[in-house]
């Protein structure tokens, strides 16, 4: 895992299980061995990276989903350049959108109060407006876009987020309660000479 994370970081290189191997000093056959293919070495791969970088535990309400982001944004900033290599190589990429759905669930279980009242549309731009902002992708994204520090980064998505939050707990309250709907007080001004 260590030789592939320093292929990936020096970038430019199609990675092979020859590459990998010159670089472990493991014999290719003995890694294929455990793993049977390169999405096979990407998959366990991922886990190791997340073990390395210490990700952050998965939030399961929306205060976490907004705290989590700090050590989100952290922990991808303890390898920039391994983060970046895994949202560039195309193994890396595939790994990434094999987690997906599991993203998604993630997101879902801990905004489920919000999303259940929450008309089809809006949860899905919900949904993919939060998983946007508290991924890799929404990190580089800031940084490189508006030369963003991390922890400056990790403030803009927090706001962000927390917006959105707000705006989408509205609409659920409006949902749940229908018949309250806000009203604007009407005022009369009693114009001169009339009564």
């Amino acid at each position: 895992m260590a030789a592939l994370a320093a292929i990936l970081r020096r970038g430019g290189e199609d990675v092979t299980f020859d590459l990998v191997s010159r670089e472990s000093g493991v014999p290719a056959r003995t890694l294929y061995r455990y793993f049977e293919n390169r999405e096979a070495l990407f998959g366990a791969f991922w886990r190791w990276v997340n073990e390395s970088i210490e990700m952050p535990a998965v939030p399961t309400t929306p205060e976490e989903v907004v705290g989590h982001i700090p050590a989100l944004f952290a922990a991808f900033d303890r390898d920039e350049a391994l983060v970046r290599a895994m949202l560039h190589n195309p193994y890396g990429r595939a790994v990434r959108l094999a987690h997906a759905e599991a993203r998604r669930a993630k997101f879902s279980l801990a905004l489920r109060g919000i999303l259940e009242v929450l008309p089809a549309d809006s949860r899905r731009n919900l949904l993919a407006s939060v998983t946007a902002l508290c991924s890799a992708a929404g990190w580089e994204t800031m940084r490189d876009n508006w030369r963003l520090g991390g922890a400056s980064a990790a403030r803009a998505a927090e706001w962000a987020v927390r917006a959105l939050l707000d705006a989408a707990s509205a609409e659920a309250k409006a949902a749940r309660n229908p018949g309250k709907a806000i009203t604007r007080k009407t005022t009369t001004k009693k114009r001169k000479g009339r009564p």
